[in-house]
């Protein structure tokens, strides 16, 4: 099973996804140093201060999440 991710940040979500499923393979396109040790594979390591910006953050105002918009 694969399990990706967009970031591991602190690691508390992917500790939680590790304990429910320990055989997957955690993929993730950023790992900071916090969250890295419980990442299989990443494209790029940044530092645990790094802010990143995502497309769906990217509004001039208070966005809703996205699950608010589609009913999940």
């Amino acid at each position: 099973m694969l399990i990706d991710d967009h970031l591991t940040d602190t690691g508390k979500t992917a500790a939680i996804v590790r304990a429910m499923m320990p055989q997957a393979h955690f993929a993730t396109a950023y790992a900071k140093p916090k969250g890295r040790p419980l990442v299989d594979t990443f494209v790029t390591e940044v530092s645990q201060d790094t802010w990143i910006y995502f497309p769906w953050d990217m509004g001039f105002t208070y966005q809703k999440p996205i699950a608010e918009h589609h009913g999940g």
